[in-house]
């Protein structure tokens, strides 16, 4: 009887890798003699897990098995079939589905925890330790030498998403300026080109904007690495992350392209980091740290709009989740934030004398996903209530340009100014009123746009617009696209082709999927998971403190599920901070060791198996 409960598992969770292996396409090993083998490995490994643990080692180990099952399980069902299980019984077989490969997960989620409970804290200085200053300088300036002969391969610019429209823009004076892409941003291109003219040459000015930006965000980096030092004192970690910020092609290739997404993640950054100066390294001081946050703040909001929505979302989480007076002082400081970012933007624009305000919609690309989800599957058998109520808000004439992973594909067919911003109660109305009749449609929408975000093996974001060299739309845009009518235009001068053509198969050409085990590094799922699985393990070692300033990452990553599509670019703000975050499990005011109570308890329930719980090994 001691044996039932691994059996049971080991049975369980080889039928959930056989299902997971039928959904990548594989007929094997459900009806081959190698679910045998399969069965018996569990077995083993479930045996070797130890009886000694406390009951919440178990209970999050199995939690973070089955989450990742259920990512799995949904990711590939909508790669494979373009939709998951409907209906009741469908979500309900995921879930069981789910269950059985948790079981299979369950030793390596057990593993991962004893890892985390090993990760000491309040680590102290072995041997001679460096100055703050110099881990700074160093590490900045040794980020900023990496990326030259990337600037030179790229020379002189990236130019590809918004970059047309903002130069534009540009060339044709500030009260042309729209605010649909930041004002600021769009200034600073305008600056450089005036520098070029003055110099002769656009591509100078447009190397010298990148030089800048490369700068502002080589000096966040190293800032980070200077806070990474300071938590962990092992002079391998900054070593490491001053390798990763240097040389991965991801990191570096980013930082080439004329969007606002490289200064925004050194904003962002840099805001995480003095976060957790103020939290965790002036306590008695804080108002020190408040004032830089402040202005900080400002500035990011004015280079991403969404941010402006993060901080306030912070500033009332933090009404929870702060302990004593911190709940009010967070939340005015958030509230100030908040209004000088906004204040900032709108002074901006006045300052500038443009008068063009860009459209609103792209808040609400995930009703507008929705919509066109239900018309482009069902158009032909809606009645015509539904079919005339769906219409209004995207046009039946572009339902069959719906792309699952894309919510621009279907924008065309969105009267916006005309239907939906004039009253945004009824659109909330009736979107309701469609989701109560398609809600499988509704859900795998959400998790059609967001697929990257969430599942590690998506390719959506590195194929949807199409991939390889001749296109230059891989997993990042490097595609130069700044030819007008009103202007000379920007000439893409290499200065290093042989890097550049390295760099493109690896970008464009996603020659990562054929990398095992590092190829995980250009998924952008990995980086919003790890954020997800350092909160958890902030909380599970009880360091609470660090665990909320996770918070801010995570409600920014809130606002990336409610975007149009999931690109790269979108994920280096998030990328470049992880490796910050993960320090922080390093700090002091650690989690309490567990309570004999605690340890007890788990040993009851696994050792009692008479009752059926597993019989673990020594």
């Amino acid at each position: 009887m001691g044996r039932a409960i691994p059996i049971v598992l080991s049975f369980l969770g080889t039928y959930g890798m056989c299902y997971l292996l039928e959904l990548t396409g594989s007929r094997y090993p459900d009806y081959s003699v190698m679910s045998v083998f399969l069965a018996v490995a569990l077995y083993l490994l479930l045996k070797r897990v130890r009886r000694d643990q406390a009951r919440k080692h178990f209970v999050c180990a199995w939690g973070v098995s089955f989450v990742l099952s259920l990512i799995l399980i949904l990711g590939y069902q909508l790669d494979r079939f373009g939709m998951t299980d409907g209906g009741v019984r469908g979500k309900g077989l995921i879930l069981l589905r789910a269950f059985c490969l948790a079981a299979a997960l369950f030793p390596f989620g057990d593993m991962l925890f004893g890892l985390i409970e090993g990760i000491p804290s309040g680590m102290d200085n072995r041997g001679k330790s460096w100055k703050k200053g110099a881990v700074f300088g160093i590490s900045f300036g040794t980020i900023f030498l990496l990326w030259i002969p990337v600037w030179m391969a790229y020379y002189p610019i990236v130019m590809s998403y918004d970059f047309h429209r903002q130069v534009n823009e540009a060339y044709n004076g500030w009260i042309w300026f729209n605010s649909y892409q930041p004002l600021i941003h769009t200034w600073l291109i305008w600056l450089f080109l005036q520098i070029g003219g003055a110099l002769g040459s656009n591509e100078a000015g447009m190397g010298l904007f990148t030089l800048f930006q490369m700068l502002v965000v080589s000096a966040a980096m190293g800032y980070a690495c200077a806070a990474i030092y300071r938590m962990v004192k092992r002079k391998w970690a900054v070593a490491l992350a001053v390798l990763f910020y240097g040389i991965f092609p991801f990191c570096s290739v980013s930082m080439m392209i004329g969007t606002k997404d490289a200064i925004f993640s050194a904003l962002f950054l840099t805001f995480t980091i003095l976060l957790a100066e103020r939290n965790l390294f002036h306590e008695k001081r804080k108002w020190i740290m408040e004032i830089p946050l402040f202005l900080t703040a400002v500035m990011m909001m004015l280079f991403r709009y969404n941010a402006l929505y993060a901080v306030a979302a912070f500033g009332v989480l933090s009404l929870v989740f702060a302990k004593g007076r911190e709940k009010l002082r967070i939340f005015l400081l958030c509230a100030l934030m908040t209004v000088g970012g906004k204040a900032a933007q709108e002074g901006l624009q006045h300052g500038l004398g443009t008068v063009i305000r860009g459209s609103d919609i792209e808040k609400y690309s995930l009703l507008l996903q929705q919509f066109a989800r239900v018309g482009y599957l069902h158009g032909e058998n809606m009645d015509p209530e539904m079919y005339a109520l769906v219409d209004k808000y995207v046009s039946a004439d572009s339902w069959q340009d719906h792309m699952p992973a894309l919510a621009d594909a279907s924008r065309a067919g969105v009267s916006f100014a005309e239907v939906w911003e004039p009253d945004m109660a009824q659109v909330v109305k009736d979107w309701f009123k469609v989701g109560l009749e398609y809600p499988n449609e509704y859900i795998d929408a959400f998790l059609c746009v967001t697929g990257g975000f969430w599942f590690p093996d998506d390719r959506t974001y590195c194929e949807m617009q199409g991939w390889g060299n001749e296109e230059r739309k891989g997993a990042i845009f490097t595609n130069n696209s700044s030819a007008s009518d009103t202007y000379e235009g920007i000439q893409h001068i290499s200065k290093f082709p042989w890097l550049e053509e390295k760099l493109e198969d690896i970008v464009t050409n996603n020659a990562f999927y054929d990398w095992p085990v590092i190829s995980v590094l250009f998924k952008p799922a990995v980086y919003t998971l790890s954020l997800l699985l350092i909160t958890a393990a902030l909380l599970y070692r009880k360091q609470k403190k660090q665990a909320y300033i996770c918070l801010f990452p995570l409600v920014y990553f809130g606002t990336m599920l409610l975007g149009p599509t999931v690109q790269f670019r979108y994920v280096v703000p998030v990328m470049i901070t992880v490796p910050l975050l993960a320090a922080l499990t390093c700090t002091g005011g650690t989690a309490d060791s567990s309570t004999d109570q605690e340890r007890s308890a788990g040993t009851e329930v696994l050792t009692a198996s008479s009752e059926g719980a597993p019989e673990m090994s020594q």
